[in-house]
């Protein structure tokens, strides 16, 4: 554990080195022109965001809050393969606010810079220094309400080799919709962060291989792999993950995950299918999580030998909409059955409801409009 993070160490300070005598030498005042240049031809970008939750408990209690909201993204323009990003998100109350998804963990609207990086491009290499967004298995945005995660740390991507994208992270705060305090960047593992290394493979028609490991200290080893196949209107993939507890008090998961899922595409419906089987216990990790039966509220994370059945059937005949409806069944725990509308307006513009019925633990209503630009 302490090796890897010195491989990172050592990976990010020799590109640093590079960097340093290769693009950051001012040599004559055309570079510094240049550099001016490249900020001047910056783009600007983003989205707003309009929101509305209600949630209803099992004894007929609800909560509701609306807000405005979004984000607005600069991004510079490449200097020598040195460019940089700054991406502001906020959402603020509009009419109700006692529903606290939406907001800062005391409540309140806020707003956080919640990308602010350099990225450096050097052949088939890419590295991202400072905050930024970032998907993967265990760790990822998951852009469910007014405010995404994000993530603080360095990110090197590699493609050096045939048809794969090489990973290499190391992850020290994060901050958005699943954290704590999506207000602020706190500490991901105390201040111990998450080492991340994954590769993903294209080089086969209609395959998409992928693998990663995580190494979060004091808590767990976490494996991911998974293998998906697309022929015409079918499809079929299958995920394997395994999470090792390594703290010292035997607090961290512990436990091995099979899942399989299938779909079927017949002119203007989707069927589809998926399947869990935990053997101990397991956790999404800094997101949403990764596994085919999840349920958009529900998942199998934290269950002692949790079994999950998902079946879902999609109808796309209608110009610019699309209406899901999906069944979660757990073994442990309540179920979950959700119905998703969403219509594409076009030019950017698209509205999202949502209603989840989640039996014993209450139903949610969740409708999100954007606009981007």
């Amino acid at each position: 554990m302490i090796f890897f993070n010195k491989k990172l160490t050592i990976v990010a300070v020799a590109i640093a080195s590079v960097f340093s005598s290769s693009t950051f030498a001012f040599e004559n005042a055309n570079q510094q022109q240049d550099a001016s240049s490249a900020i001047s031809a910056g783009k600007f970008s983003g989205n707003f965001r309009f929101g509305y939750i209600s949630t209803e408990d099992n004894n007929g209690d609800s909560v509701e809050s609306s807000a405005i909201g979004g984000e607005l993204s600069y991004s510079s323009a490449s200097w020598n393969g040195i460019s940089a990003r700054g991406s502001l998100y906020t959402t603020q109350k509009l009419f109700n606010d006692d529903n606290g998804d939406f907001f800062a963990s005391d409540g309140d609207s806020y707003a956080i810079l919640g990308q602010a990086y350099l990225q450096a491009n050097v052949g088939a290499t890419e590295v991202k220094v400072g905050r930024f967004g970032f998907d993967s298995p265990h760790a990822d945005m998951d852009d469910i309400r007014m405010v995404p995660n994000t993530f603080s740390g360095i990110l090197i991507t590699n493609n050096d080799l045939s048809d794969t994208t090489v990973y290499l992270a190391h992850l020290d705060k994060w901050s958005g919709v699943d954290s704590d305090k999506p207000e602020d960047f706190t500490d991901m593992n105390n201040s111990d962060g998450v080492n991340v290394f994954g590769a993903v493979y294209e080089g086969i028609e209609n395959v998409a291989l992928q693998s990663w490991y995580y190494n979060i200290n004091d808590l767990a080893d976490l494996i991911y792999l998974e293998a998906m196949v697309e022929v015409e209107q079918f499809s079929i993939g299958v995920q394997y993950a395994k999470q090792s507890d390594n703290s010292d008090d035997n607090t961290g998961p512990d436990g091995d995950v099979y899942g399989i899922t299938a779909s079927y595409t017949l002119n203007d419906f989707t069927f589809s299918s998926a399947y869990n089987h935990v053997s101990g216990t397991i956790i999404n990790g800094f997101g949403g999580g990764p596994f085919f039966s999840n349920a958009e509220d529900h998942t199998i994370d934290g269950v002692i030998d949790q079994k999950a059945l998902r079946v879902g059937i999609d109808y796309s005949g209608i110009d610019n909409v699309t209406i899901g409806l999906a069944h979660v069944n757990f073994d442990e725990g309540e179920d979950e059955t959700d119905l998703l509308i969403s219509y594409d307006f076009g030019n950017d513009m698209a509205f999202d409801f949502t209603y989840h019925h989640m039996h014993d633990d209450g139903d949610m209503v969740l409708a999100m409009f954007n606009i981007g630009f």
